[in-house]
């Protein structure tokens, strides 16, 4: 473990991985968002506790890591204008890429810690505030740029040196509501910066459990559209499921579907089916109401719903 560390550049590998471990249970127990409350008593490593954030920065590098952990946008006040690029929450409309203002000078210092881990592509963890003292933890980030002279970075929400893989150690993601603008990187090939925010958004806001089944696994989690990307769906919360593998394959194969108001249908041909307990869970599914997100503005669109369950029907006729 030791030398993989030192091979990826990080010595702050083992924190950072408990680090996610911890916050991915916090995100479970809670459903979803997370009180300041709970982000506040940090987690343990090694017998010591650490915190995942600060009050005052919103670059945060614990005392014992060293470079920085995690970012956070506070809410603005009502009222107030809103001093920093990032709590408009708009994607950089070349790259696709979240910005994230460096903090000012008499904070230098953490702009530093955020330099060191943008160069060893270490994952962070992202805050963002849905409410008053009230987040969402979008992790593993990564600074995909660090644009000094502009006073800003702009996050990834998957690594922009290795794309969508990331070690197995890693637990994998999460988190914030609203519709992220499409977009593209000048690459080899295209790559869907916008379906990777919607991924961790939809699996964060379904608190890391499977709309279907409650599995509380996230490396068996998926954020699946209701209406496809390829068919014009948005890269909105509100048009996604957070589902297991399993149950992904089966919305997208149209063996189970949901109706307008959640009620869930399994086909007649899983019924006509009979090979063991697998199936059993599927078939126990039928007339079931799915679960969903505790924030309203995060619940399926009826509309989105109702054109997928006519393509469900239609494939049952």
């Amino acid at each position: 473990m030791t030398d993989r560390i030192h091979q990826n550049g990080d010595p702050d590998w083992a924190i950072r991985a408990q680090a996610f471990a911890a916050l991915e249970r916090l995100a479970i127990s809670t459903g979803g968002p997370i009180p300041w409350a709970g982000i506040s008593k940090g987690f343990l490593h090694q017998g010591e506790r650490i915190h995942f954030a600060g009050r005052a920065l919103g670059i945060f590098k614990p005392r014992q890591m060293t470079a920085a952990l995690s970012v956070r946008t506070a809410m603005p006040r009502a009222g107030r204008p809103t001093w920093y690029r990032d709590q408009r929450a708009e994607l950089d409309v070349e790259t696709g890429l979240l910005p994230y203002d460096l903090a000012r000078k008499s904070a230098s210092h953490t702009n530093t810690a955020l330099e060191l881990a943008h160069r060893r592509w270490a994952p962070l963890i992202y805050f963002r505030a849905v409410r008053p003292a009230l987040y969402e933890a979008i992790f593993p980030v990564w600074v995909g740029d660090f644009r000094a002279d502009e006073g800003r970075v702009l996050l990834a929400a998957q690594s922009p040196a290795r794309g969508d893989t990331v070690p197995d150690e890693w637990p994998r993601p999460y988190a914030s509501i609203g519709e992220r603008e499409r977009s593209w990187s000048l690459h080899t090939a295209r790559r869907r910066n916008h379906q990777a925010w919607f991924s961790k958004h939809v699996r964060s806001v379904y608190g890391y459990r499977c709309a279907f089944s409650n599995l509380p696994l996230g490396k068996l989690l998926v954020g699946a559209h209701i209406k496809a990307d390829d068919e014009g769906g948005p890269a909105s919360v509100s048009n996604g499921i957070c589902m297991s593998t399993l149950h992904h394959a089966a919305f997208d194969s149209y063996l189970i579907g949901v109706d307008p108001n959640l009620k869930i249908h399994v086909s007649r041909s899983i019924f006509d089916a009979d090979d063991g307990p697998l199936l059993a869970s599927l078939q126990g599914l039928d007339g079931a109401t799915m679960r969903v997100p505790r924030m309203r503005e995060a619940r399926p669109d009826p509309g989105f719903l109702e054109w997928r369950f006519e393509k469900f029907r239609a494939v049952q006729d």
